[in-house]
This record gives structure tokens, sequence and C-alpha cells, in this order.
């Protein structure tokens, strides 16, 4: 059933805590600059993990509010027919007593109103085609039951999910704040601002990519002046007429496998088990945007742990 694959799907999607101490920034001045610069990468390492379930949170989310709009508009349709299944079954009951069968039809009223279906089908009297509709009437009224449960599982859900992204907006918002205020001179001093030529190629993807450079990182961003890795890729190839989900382990399933020797301008390089992702522009270079302390840049593409390529 889809609702229970989306509301799967929505529960799998773990809320990762931030398990990293903040440093303080008399912490920060005690520590050489390379060690400042490790503790940021791993820091924002942890971040970006987070931040591609969020991310994955908001694609799933989408699809629950697609269903719970589904259900509300297949709702009157099938009240209808529950109505007059209801009616139909009464209908019969009623047949039954004018027929003469005064203790069976009694012993059917008495019982449970819920049951009253199945009761009413042992019934003697009753024709096959009677039993039938009966036995379809109490599908059609079951079916509207199933979909109120589903609408409300459904809302619940949504609701909990919200809260939830928003208590993990909050939290992430406050770690980058503190890392920011702590570390933001030295890692400047690590990381100067950079130029870079233009681009002379021919890929929409790479031409987009480079427009970018110099933007800031946002999580969750995607456009038109900061991003985040899975919004900016998902932004470059937009240009190309391609359509990729906002996070980088949806873009890995939504590409085809490539190897490192069939690399090609435009293509993705993923990497840290999928928590992050940047465009391939030749020469053994990519373009990305790894976190909040720096932005959109050109990097060496073996900077990082490697996961795989992708080719959308």
């Amino acid at each position: 059933m889809r609702t229970r694959r989306i509301v799967a799907a929505i529960a799998a999607v773990a809320m990762v805590p931030a398990a990293a101490a903040v440093f303080t920034s008399s912490q920060a001045s005690a520590q050489t600059s390379s060690e400042i610069e490790q503790e940021i990468e791993e820091r924002h390492h942890e971040l970006e993990v987070v931040i591609e379930d969020y991310n994955a949170k908001r694609e799933e989310l989408d699809d629950a509010n697609d269903l719970i709009e589904e259900i509300e508009a297949q709702l009157p349709e099938i009240e209808a027919a529950a109505a007059a299944a209801a009616d139909h079954m009464g209908e019969i009951a009623s047949t039954a007593y004018t027929g003469g069968n005064f203790a069976m039809v009694n012993s059917v009223l008495s019982g449970d109103p819920s049951d009253f279906a199945d009761r009413l089908m042992y019934l003697t009297n009753l024709t096959d085609a009677e039993n039938a509709a009966i036995a379809e009437a109490l599908a059609q009224i079951e079916e509207l039951e199933t979909r109120r449960t589903e609408l409300e599982t459904l809302r619940a859900d949504a609701d909990e999910i919200l809260a939830d992204i928003e208590e993990q907006q909050e939290a992430i918002e406050a770690e980058i704040a503190s890392l920011e205020d702590d570390y933001a001179d030295a890692y400047a001093k690590e990381n100067p601002p950079k130029t870079w030529d233009n681009y002379t190629g021919d890929s929409a993807v790479v031409a987009f990519a480079y427009d970018q450079l110099g933007d800031a990182y946002v999580y969750g961003a995607s456009g038109p002046d900061a991003w985040d890795c899975s919004g900016l890729t998902q932004a470059a190839w937009a240009q190309a007429g391609v359509s990729l989900s906002h996070n980088a382990a949806m873009q890995w399933n939504e590409t085809a496998r490539i190897s490192r020797d069939e690399l090609q301008p435009g293509d993705l390089v993923f990497y840290s088990n999928l928590s992050h992702v940047g465009i391939y522009i030749g020469g053994g270079e990519i373009i990305h945007a790894p976190n909040s302390t720096t932005v959109v840049k050109i990097a060496n593409m073996d900077y990082g742990s490697i996961y795989g390529y992708g080719r959308p």
C-alpha cells in the first residue's frame, strides 16, 4: 500500500544528532591553524550528514502531502458510495422482514451495529445476489474507514515531520553560528579568497556552476545566490533539462554509474557515504559548495573520500 510505503520511507530518514563538541574561542586560539582547519572539516562533515537527511525528509514530505491531497479528493466519492451501500443493506433487511422471516430478522437487528452486515448475510431467505450486494456494500464501507485512517495517519506523520525539521534546523543553525563565531577568522586566513578564469567549454552544467563561484553556502539552499552541495548540482543539471532531487543520496540513485576514467565535464562526484556531491569540470577538478566557512569554489576532486561517480 502506497500510504505505508511513504510513511515507512519518511520514518527511515534518520535524524542524525550532532555529537561533536563545539569549541570555544579560547580553545581555538590554543590550537595551530592546521588543527583548527581539521576540526572545522570534521564538524562540517557531521553537519553535512544532518543536512542531507533534512533534504531527504523534505522530499519524502512532498510525497506524503501529494497522497494527502489524493485521499482528500477521493473521500467524497467513497463516502457517497458507502452511504448508498448502507441504504441498500437497509432495503435488503426491510425486504426480508416483510417476507415474514421475523425471528431471524429480529436476531440480526438486535446485535452490535458494526456486525450488522455480517449477520444480515445469515438470513436464509436472502438470494445469492442479495448476499453479493451485502458483501460489496461491506467492502465499500471498509474502504471508506481504511482511507479515513490512512488520511489521519498521514496528517499526524506530516505534523510530526515538520516539527522534527524545525527542531533540527534550529540545532544546525546554532551549531553553524558557533562554528562561524569561533573559527571564521582563523579559517579565512587559511583559505583566502580566490579568483578563477572564465569557463570556455560547451557544458551548460559546468557553465552554470562557474557562474556560481564565490556564492555563499547555506544548508538547504538552492539558489539563486546561496547553495548547499546537492542544491547546486540540482540547479546546474536543470540547465540541461534534467530534473534531480535536492539530496545527494537521491541523486546517486537518479544517475548512471560510471568509472573515474569515463568522467566528463558535468558528471557528478559523490563523497563521504553520499553526504556530499560536486560537479566534475575536467582536469581532475570539481566545483562544489563545501560548507558555511567558505563559498562555492573549485577544488581538486580528490580532496575527500570519493564514494563514486554518476551521470544524469
